[in-house]
């Protein structure tokens, strides 16, 4: 591979990924699948269930979930709405206030960034 990859998925799954956090890419082991780095160990995912980018996360992802989707109950019994922000440092999720802000800081890494209204996932 010559660049770095990341990815984070964008189709709900068994994947055991979470939407909204960017993954660092292994290696792409054939066009149709990628070997993400999850909590050090090595995750197949088909590459149709990823967003890919070249570059490092550097903008909070802002995740919806629909009350009929498939773990919305999760996302509320862990305290979140469901639509949360997840940091691209540290992967931490938080509640986004009820207006559309621009940028926030993490309260994990401190890290600030902007948050990516345009993509959401």
């Amino acid at each position: 591979m010559t660049s770095e990859l990341w990815a984070r998925i964008r189709q709900i799954g068994s994947h055991g990924l979470r939407r909204g956090a960017w993954y660092p890419v292994v290696n792409e082991v054939t066009a149709e699948m990628l070997l993400l780095d999850v909590a050090r160990r090595n995750v197949p995912v088909p590459r149709e269930a990823l967003d890919v980018s070249e570059r490092a996360p550097a903008v909070w992802s802002v995740v919806e979930w629909r009350d009929q989707d498939q773990g919305a109950g999760r996302v509320r019994e862990a305290g979140f709405d469901l639509t949360y922000g997840v940091c691209p440092k540290c992967r931490a999720r938080v509640s986004l206030p009820g207006e559309r802000i621009e940028r926030l800081q993490c309260p994990e890494c401190g890290g600030d960034f902007p948050v990516d209204w345009e993509r959401r996932c």
